[in-house]
């Protein structure tokens, strides 16, 4: 039997290829041509919309909860007062 203590195996390598690759879409940037102010917006102006869009998403399934809530509560009344005479 053949112990070894502080054996750490290999990393796991993975041979990926890419199946749809078009090299004229995917340009290198260049530092010197990068302009940080319109940067900085484009990626603001990202954040500030997918926020908005999750938070009118959260509010619309609050209303809808509410809603069936309130369904149920008005259907249960009915339901008492119709058909326990």
């Amino acid at each position: 039997m053949n112990f070894t203590f502080f054996h750490r195996p290999d990393t796991r390598k993975f041979n990926y290829k890419p199946q749809f690759y078009i090299s004229d879409e995917e340009k290198p940037i260049n530092p010197e041509n990068l302009d940080l102010d319109k940067l900085g917006k484009k990626i603001r102006s990202s954040w500030d919309s997918k926020r908005h869009n999750r938070k009118n998403h959260t509010a619309n399934m609050r209303i809808i909860i509410w809603m069936l809530f309130l369904l149920l509560v008005l259907g249960l009344l009915g339901w008492k007062f119709l058909f326990n005479k």
